[in-house]
Protein backbone atom coordinates (compact mmCIF):
# COMPACT_ATOMS: atom_id res chain seq x y z
CA UNK A 1 0.00 0.00 0.00
CA UNK A 2 1.22 3.42 -0.86
CA UNK A 3 2.48 5.29 2.16
CA UNK A 4 2.96 2.08 4.11
CA UNK A 5 6.28 0.98 2.56
CA UNK A 6 4.76 -1.45 0.01
CA UNK A 7 4.76 -0.13 -3.55
CA UNK A 8 2.10 -1.55 -5.87
CA UNK A 9 2.80 -2.29 -9.54
CA UNK A 10 1.51 0.47 -11.83
CA UNK A 11 -1.07 -1.88 -13.43
CA UNK A 12 -2.59 -2.53 -10.01
CA UNK A 13 -2.56 1.18 -9.23
CA UNK A 14 -4.28 1.89 -12.55
CA UNK A 15 -6.96 -0.63 -11.61
CA UNK A 16 -7.40 1.23 -8.34
CA UNK A 17 -8.00 4.43 -10.34
CA UNK A 18 -10.62 2.64 -12.43
CA UNK A 19 -12.24 1.34 -9.23
CA UNK A 20 -12.32 4.89 -7.82
CA UNK A 21 -13.98 6.14 -11.01
CA UNK A 22 -16.49 3.28 -10.90
CA UNK A 23 -17.43 4.15 -7.32
CA UNK A 24 -17.85 7.83 -8.21
CA UNK A 25 -20.01 6.90 -11.20
CA UNK A 26 -22.06 4.62 -8.94
CA UNK A 27 -22.77 7.58 -6.63
CA UNK A 28 -24.04 9.60 -9.57
CA UNK A 29 -26.47 6.76 -10.33
CA UNK A 30 -27.52 6.62 -6.66
CA UNK A 31 -28.21 10.38 -6.74
CA UNK A 32 -30.66 9.96 -9.61
CA UNK A 33 -32.26 6.77 -8.22
CA UNK A 34 -32.84 8.36 -4.80
CA UNK A 35 -35.44 10.74 -6.22
CA UNK A 36 -38.01 8.12 -7.30
CA UNK A 37 -37.13 5.73 -4.45
CA UNK A 38 -37.82 8.34 -1.77
CA UNK A 39 -40.64 9.79 -3.86
CA UNK A 40 -42.32 6.38 -3.60
CA UNK A 41 -41.77 6.46 0.19
CA UNK A 42 -39.31 3.56 0.17
CA UNK A 43 -37.31 4.91 3.10
CA UNK A 44 -35.43 1.72 3.96
CA UNK A 45 -34.19 1.38 0.37
CA UNK A 46 -33.32 5.09 0.35
CA UNK A 47 -31.30 4.60 3.54
CA UNK A 48 -29.50 1.63 1.97
CA UNK A 49 -28.66 3.74 -1.07
CA UNK A 50 -27.39 6.67 1.02
CA UNK A 51 -25.30 4.36 3.20
CA UNK A 52 -23.87 2.73 0.08
CA UNK A 53 -23.05 6.17 -1.31
CA UNK A 54 -21.19 7.06 1.90
CA UNK A 55 -19.19 3.84 1.72
CA UNK A 56 -18.52 4.43 -1.96
CA UNK A 57 -17.14 7.90 -1.18
CA UNK A 58 -15.02 6.49 1.62
CA UNK A 59 -13.49 3.76 -0.57
CA UNK A 60 -13.11 5.76 -3.77
CA UNK A 61 -10.91 8.29 -2.00
CA UNK A 62 -8.62 5.55 -0.79
CA UNK A 63 -8.50 3.90 -4.19
CA UNK A 64 -7.81 7.21 -5.93
CA UNK A 65 -4.94 8.06 -3.57
CA UNK A 66 -3.40 4.62 -4.15
CA UNK A 67 -3.76 4.78 -7.95
CA UNK A 68 -0.98 5.55 -10.44
CA UNK A 69 -2.18 9.09 -11.13
CA UNK A 70 -5.22 11.29 -11.34
CA UNK A 71 -8.47 9.46 -11.89
CA UNK A 72 -10.71 10.47 -14.77
CA UNK A 73 -13.64 11.30 -12.51
CA UNK A 74 -11.67 12.80 -9.64
CA UNK A 75 -12.99 16.28 -10.45
CA UNK A 76 -16.54 14.90 -10.38
CA UNK A 77 -16.22 13.31 -6.92
CA UNK A 78 -17.51 16.29 -4.92
CA UNK A 79 -20.29 16.79 -7.46
CA UNK A 80 -21.35 13.16 -6.99
CA UNK A 81 -21.56 13.71 -3.24
CA UNK A 82 -23.48 16.95 -3.78
CA UNK A 83 -25.95 15.26 -6.12
CA UNK A 84 -26.59 12.47 -3.61
CA UNK A 85 -27.62 15.10 -1.06
CA UNK A 86 -29.73 16.87 -3.69
CA UNK A 87 -31.31 13.55 -4.73
CA UNK A 88 -32.41 12.91 -1.15
CA UNK A 89 -33.88 16.42 -0.77
CA UNK A 90 -35.67 16.14 -4.11
CA UNK A 91 -36.92 12.63 -3.31
CA UNK A 92 -38.55 13.86 -0.12
CA UNK A 93 -39.95 16.80 -2.09
CA UNK A 94 -41.52 14.43 -4.66
CA UNK A 95 -42.92 12.45 -1.72
CA UNK A 96 -44.54 15.62 -0.39
CA UNK A 97 -42.79 15.38 2.97
CA UNK A 98 -40.77 18.51 2.18
CA UNK A 99 -42.82 21.36 0.71
CA UNK A 100 -41.91 21.94 -2.96
CA UNK A 101 -40.98 25.59 -2.45
CA UNK A 102 -38.58 24.62 0.34
CA UNK A 103 -37.11 21.47 -1.23
CA UNK A 104 -36.72 22.76 -4.77
CA UNK A 105 -35.68 26.19 -3.56
CA UNK A 106 -33.02 24.87 -1.19
CA UNK A 107 -31.62 22.37 -3.71
CA UNK A 108 -31.54 25.00 -6.47
CA UNK A 109 -30.05 27.70 -4.24
CA UNK A 110 -27.25 25.52 -2.90
CA UNK A 111 -26.48 23.92 -6.29
CA UNK A 112 -26.31 27.32 -7.99
CA UNK A 113 -24.25 28.79 -5.14
CA UNK A 114 -21.82 25.86 -5.32
CA UNK A 115 -21.63 26.08 -9.12
CA UNK A 116 -20.96 29.80 -9.19
CA UNK A 117 -18.65 30.12 -6.20
CA UNK A 118 -17.08 26.64 -5.89
CA UNK A 119 -17.62 27.16 -2.15
CA UNK A 120 -17.55 23.60 -0.79
CA UNK A 121 -19.63 24.70 2.21
CA UNK A 122 -22.63 24.99 -0.14
CA UNK A 123 -22.12 21.38 -1.22
CA UNK A 124 -21.68 20.30 2.39
CA UNK A 125 -24.91 22.05 3.42
CA UNK A 126 -26.87 20.33 0.67
CA UNK A 127 -25.36 16.95 1.53
CA UNK A 128 -26.04 17.43 5.26
CA UNK A 129 -29.64 18.44 4.59
CA UNK A 130 -30.35 15.40 2.43
CA UNK A 131 -28.58 13.02 4.79
CA UNK A 132 -30.30 14.47 7.84
CA UNK A 133 -33.69 14.01 6.17
CA UNK A 134 -32.89 10.37 5.40
CA UNK A 135 -31.65 9.73 8.93
CA UNK A 136 -34.62 11.47 10.54
CA UNK A 137 -37.26 9.84 8.36
CA UNK A 138 -35.66 6.39 8.69
CA UNK A 139 -35.62 6.68 12.48
CA UNK A 140 -39.09 8.28 12.64
CA UNK A 141 -40.68 5.54 10.54
CA UNK A 142 -39.25 2.80 12.75
CA UNK A 143 -36.76 1.38 10.25
CA UNK A 144 -34.44 0.43 13.09
CA UNK A 145 -32.11 -1.76 11.05
CA UNK A 146 -31.73 0.95 8.40
CA UNK A 147 -31.13 3.58 11.07
CA UNK A 148 -28.42 1.52 12.71
CA UNK A 149 -26.89 0.77 9.30
CA UNK A 150 -26.51 4.51 8.65
CA UNK A 151 -25.29 5.31 12.17
CA UNK A 152 -22.72 2.50 11.98
CA UNK A 153 -21.37 3.81 8.69
CA UNK A 154 -21.19 7.35 10.10
CA UNK A 155 -19.33 6.10 13.19
CA UNK A 156 -16.90 4.01 11.16
CA UNK A 157 -16.10 6.83 8.75
CA UNK A 158 -15.88 9.35 11.60
CA UNK A 159 -13.32 7.23 13.44
CA UNK A 160 -11.21 6.42 10.40
CA UNK A 161 -11.40 9.93 8.92
CA UNK A 162 -11.23 11.90 12.17
CA UNK A 163 -8.01 13.63 11.15
CA UNK A 164 -9.40 14.59 7.74
CA UNK A 165 -12.52 15.94 9.46
CA UNK A 166 -10.59 18.15 11.91
CA UNK A 167 -7.83 19.21 9.51
CA UNK A 168 -9.76 19.63 6.24
CA UNK A 169 -13.54 19.18 6.34
CA UNK A 170 -14.41 21.35 9.32
CA UNK A 171 -12.02 24.20 8.41
CA UNK A 172 -13.27 24.12 4.79
CA UNK A 173 -16.88 24.32 5.96
CA UNK A 174 -16.22 27.09 8.48
CA UNK A 175 -14.15 29.20 6.08
CA UNK A 176 -16.78 28.67 3.38
CA UNK A 177 -19.55 29.82 5.69
CA UNK A 178 -17.43 32.80 6.77
CA UNK A 179 -17.01 33.72 3.09
CA UNK A 180 -20.79 33.62 2.65
CA UNK A 181 -21.27 35.86 5.67
CA UNK A 182 -18.63 38.25 4.34
CA UNK A 183 -20.09 37.81 0.81
CA UNK A 184 -16.76 36.93 -0.71
CA UNK A 185 -15.99 34.03 -3.04
CA UNK A 186 -13.73 31.27 -1.72
CA UNK A 187 -10.30 30.64 -3.21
Amino acid sequence: MKGHGVERPSEERDLLGLAADGLTLGRLVVAVVLIPVLGERRVALGAALVGSAWLSDFFDGRAARASAGRTRLGDVDLWADTFVGAGAVLGFTVWGWVPPVLGLGLAALLLVAFTLTRNEAMSMLLQATGYALVLWRTWRDGHTLSSWWLLTIIAMIAVVNRRIFWERSLPTFLSGMAAVVRRRPTA
